[in-house]
């Protein structure tokens, strides 16, 4: 039996990237990782222990700004293990009570199994998210399309597999709410996303502008029955543990750059705490000549700010005056990595939608191996996608594998992930109209 490699061909190859993708994420799941903190969690959450610990970067910078901790002694070997171990609890489960509860069932369960468990959901969410993405952009059954699309998010979805994050279950949940015909449904959907972190928020706006108000009411409503769930096991605790939530995590963790500004992070308001705000990175911001220009909390907030109204500014316009579904969303998703308080390297995975909106303002109706000529004369009629297309092939170049351990720090000190996502988020802007 004969089989048409140039009409099948597409999709052994999707298969075969997504059947690596798991084996490699697979292989992972004993070692230590951010699901170990969602463990923990769910662990401290059985157990009825205390599930945050956001206290330990104020006591560093009280020691700073006190005296009792020079900055050139940070670098002594016993120094600098002390403030390392700090640093690395600090923050180390940062979501909602009903997320901790939510996993408990796996507490019960020896960490590989657990992580085993989790890393398939999350790869089941991230495989269905393709397909939900392609059906929104119309293109259903284009194996050839998704496998670009993977591989020009590569590093993202490598980075998540590796850490185990959660970014694939909320991206199913959200692309799910943008699917779905019925408002309580969706309302449902991107509640959960949004008890789990706090981000996705941003989609409400979303159904503002196509006027699906119930859909607003249905996710307060029922967001506030996922916060009141896990009070099943516990109503203390999880009046308490809410408590707790709030006050450490948006209320110090959100509202003060000098609490996220860590090398890794590549969100606007972790770059700009980096260049300007003393003891915003404590470990790294002297080895890179930071702060370029010391300013207070109060200057960097207002820098932050115009610097959101400033990027969210066109997008609002071009949505008030009439955009399509693929825009909307895509603006949205970029938001979700730019304007969160903490965009690791795995959270540019909401870039996958974005990434299939700007293929698909080229890609063939009907779906074929590469006519090269076709493509190259395509692409010369739309810059912009060829920006895009160039950008996120520097992200697979620019990484400790081609460049070295030491070229990717100053990188990402600098945030260049932020600056090449900020870049795309432009190009969306000059996109063909007509292919969109």
């Amino acid at each position: 039996m004969r089989i048409d490699l140039r009409r099948r061909g597409p999709l052994f190859l999707f298969l075969a990237l997504l059947i690596f993708l798991f084996l490699n994420g697979i292989s992972r799941i004993s070692v230590s990782s951010d699901f170990k903190d969602y463990f923990e969690a769910s662990k401290n959450f059985s157990a009825h222990k205390d599930l945050y610990d956001l206290d330990v970067l104020d006591e560093l910078v009280q020691e700073l700004e006190s005296g009792k901790l020079d900055l050139k002694d940070i670098f002594k070997p016993e120094v600098f293990v002390r403030l390392q171990t700090k640093m690395d609890n600090v923050g180390a489960y940062i979501y909602p009570p009903t997320f901790a509860f939510l996993l408990s069932p796996l507490s019960y369960l020896e960490y590989p199994v657990a992580s085993g468990i989790f890393f398939s959901l999350n790869f089941a969410a991230m495989v269905a998210s393709l397909f939900l993405i392609a059906g929104l952009l119309g293109r259903e059954k284009k194996f050839l399309f998704l496998t670009c699309l993977v591989f020009l998010c590569y590093r993202f979805i490598e980075n998540h597999q590796n850490n185990n994050q959660v970014g694939f279950i909320l991206l199913f949940l959200v692309l799910s709410a943008v699917s779905v015909k019925k408002d309580w449904l969706a309302g449902l959907l991107l509640s959960l996303a949004i008890v789990i972190k706090i981000t996705p928020a941003a989609f409400l706006f979303y159904f503002l502008v196509k006027k699906r108000y119930s859909v607003i009411f249905y996710t307060l409503g029922f967001g506030f029955l996922w916060v009141v769930l896990p009070a099943i096991a516990d109503p203390a605790f999880t009046w308490k543990m809410n408590g707790t939530w709030y006050e450490l995590v948006l209320e110090k963790y959100l509202k003060s750059p000098a609490l996220r500004a860590w090398k890794n992070n590549q969100s606007l308001s972790s770059t700009i705490a980096k260049y300007f705000l003393p003891y915003a990175d404590i470990m790294n911001q002297g080895r890179f000549g930071m702060p370029f220009w010391e300013l207070n909390v109060k200057q960097v907030k207002w820098i932050l700010t115009l610097s959101t109204l400033g990027i969210s500014a066109p997008y609002l316009y071009k949505a008030y005056k009439g955009a399509s579904d693929g825009f909307l969303l895509s603006g949205l998703f970029f938001f979700s990595v730019m304007f969160s308080g903490i965009s690791w390297v795995h959270a540019f995975v909401f870039l996958l939608f974005p990434a299939a909106f700007v293929l698909s303002s080229f890609w063939p109706v009907e779906e074929r191996l590469p006519n090269l000529a076709e493509w190259e004369e395509v692409l010369q009629k739309n810059k912009a996608a060829v920006i895009f297309l160039i950008l996120a092939l520097l992200v697979l170049l620019l990484n400790r594998s081609f460049i070295g351990s030491t070229a990717e720090e100053k990188l990402m000190m600098f945030s260049y992930l932020f600056y090449i996502c900020f870049i795309q988020y432009l190009c969306l802007f000059f996109l063909r109209p007509e292919r969109t």
